[in-house]
């Protein structure tokens, strides 16, 4: 039981919006030393993904079931852990994620709060990734800008240049819901959802996983150096794969710690 219940937080596969939270932390860490607060950052974090990858898979059963890669990945789909357990055991990580942020500020919790909730929302009814426009504009939020700002209000202050990173994290979590809708287009489209991508059609979804991910890599650098935004837009006239992608914007995201933590 404990196993499917682990296995149902899906950890491993929400390393990188783990990863959104800690690039906040790190970069103001020089600013407020407390690695008590930090710690209970990390730890509010990791339940905080560990919740919304949760839930997710106990509204997602209908779609999973029919998809043999996202099956195994959730126990609820294949018989390991019923809903009713999967269910409560999401609320008990969300509370727990809850009790380490009263720990912190109370705009850090007030974040915290409000990304369970989104979370929530994006996966039980009313089931926002079921609805074309806010399953994009939703997971940008929750799982992109939101988790980044989390980690960045640790010092009690969000800077031009967080929002900034946070936004460029917004733009980059659109093409990565883009890319997970494609991804399970087929499920999708058996199970009768009406996702971004099954409504606008593929082909858009494809261009605009690019115009997204471009967004994202010009602001990253832009705010490097304003002459080198331009440089951003080279993508949108070249055909990469979304895993070079994928290693350019967390280049630019370490690279953004790096210059924070040198006092650059």
């Amino acid at each position: 039981m404990l196993g499917a219940v682990i296995k149902n937080t899906r950890i491993i596969d929400g390393k990188s919006f783990i990863g959104m939270g800690l690039l906040g932390l790190v970069m103001n860490l020089t600013y407020n030393p407390n690695f008590k607060g930090a710690f209970m950052v990390l730890i509010s974090l990791i339940l905080y993904v560990a919740y919304a990858f949760a839930v997710n898979n106990c509204f997602d059963v209908d779609t999973d079931s029919i998809n043999p890669l996202k099956r195994n990945k959730n126990p609820i789909a294949n018989g390991e852990l019923g809903f009713r357990m999967g269910i409560l055991s999401s609320v008990a990580i969300a509370v727990l994620g809850i009790l380490f942020a009263a720990f912190l500020s109370y705009g850090e919790l007030l974040i915290y709060v409000s990304m369970i909730m989104l979370a929530t929302l994006y996966s039980a009814p009313p089931r926002l990734k079921a609805q074309p426009i806010l399953d994009v504009l939703s997971h940008g939020i929750f799982f992109g800008a939101m988790p980044f700002l989390y980690g960045a209000y640790f010092d009690g202050v969000l800077t031009k240049y967080e929002v900034a990173i946070g936004a460029a994290l917004l733009f980059y979590s659109f093409s990565m819901e883009l890319r997970n809708h494609l991804e399970d287009y087929e499920s999708d489209l058996k199970a009768n959802l009406k996702t971004t991508p099954i409504v606008i059609g593929k082909s858009l979804s494809e261009k605009l996983v690019v115009v997204f991910s471009t967004l994202s890599i010009a602001l990253l650098l832009a705010v490097l150096d304003v002459p080198f935004g331009v440089l951003g837009v080279m993508f949108l006239g070249i055909r990469v794969n979304y895993r070079t992608l994928d290693a350019v914007v967390v280049f630019l995201l370490i690279l953004h710690a790096l210059r924070t933590l040198l006092g650059a």
